[in-house]
């Protein structure tokens, strides 16, 4: 039986290069992810075993080597990268990927863009 679920990571802090003006290009900035992680808990939780389980701690190192290493210019680029990755190389059903950029507007607290993703799509 299938036992859909979800874990949340809130706020995951990488520091990055990403912008698309010259002076972004230049400087690492700090930018916060929030991330809903669905798959089915039954495997894991029927046995309670991690080793079947995402290992979120892992997941999180993942990306956040690949968001440091690719230097993204737009927060839309940067979601639907991170949204495929994790379907791809985790057994995911659905993830939601929010990107925050607290340093994007002078005016605003933060920028945050949005991608929601099923593994079908």
């Amino acid at each position: 039986m299938t036992r859909q679920g979800r874990i949340d990571v809130t706020q995951l802090e990488i520091e990055t290069i990403i912008g698309a003006y010259p002076r972004e290009r230049e400087v690492l900035q700090t930018i916060y992810l929030d991330l809903a992680l669905e798959y089915d808990f039954a495997p894991p939780a029927c046995k309670d075993d991690l080793a079947l389980a995402i290992d979120y701690d892992a997941l999180t190192r993942d990306l956040a080597k690949l968001i440091r290493t690719k230097r993204f210019k737009l927060l839309e680029t940067l979601t639907l990268v991170a949204a495929d990755h994790l379907l791809t190389h985790y057994p995911l059903t659905r993830v939601e990927v929010t990107v925050h950029k607290p340093s994007a507007m002078a005016r605003a607290e933060r920028i945050s863009a949005t991608l929601i993703k099923t593994a079908s799509q």
